[in-house]
């Protein structure tokens, strides 16, 4: 185990030292940072579409159940 996190810690840090020309080709980033937008629209969509999923959970296992008890049964499941 000890093995184990001293091979990650050194793979760590050999990353850490790795250069990335990509992105140094890109150059110092002079502009301004984008603007952040506001999520309360997000949220109130997201509640509208949130639905109660408790109806549609006990109607399935009603229906499991009553499957269940005809099986217990030997009578053809419906």
């Amino acid at each position: 185990m000890r093995s184990h996190v001293i091979a990650v810690a050194v793979s760590a840090a050999l990353a850490a030292c790795a250069s990335f020309p990509e992105i140094d080709a890109l150059g110092e980033d002079t502009g301004p940072p984008p603007q952040l937008e506001p999520i309360d629209g997000l949220l109130a969509q997201a509640d509208a579409a949130a639905q109660d999923p408790a109806p549609d959970l006990q109607a399935r296992a009603a229906r499991l159940r009553a499957r269940a008890a005809a099986i217990k049964a030997g009578a053809p499941p419906p």
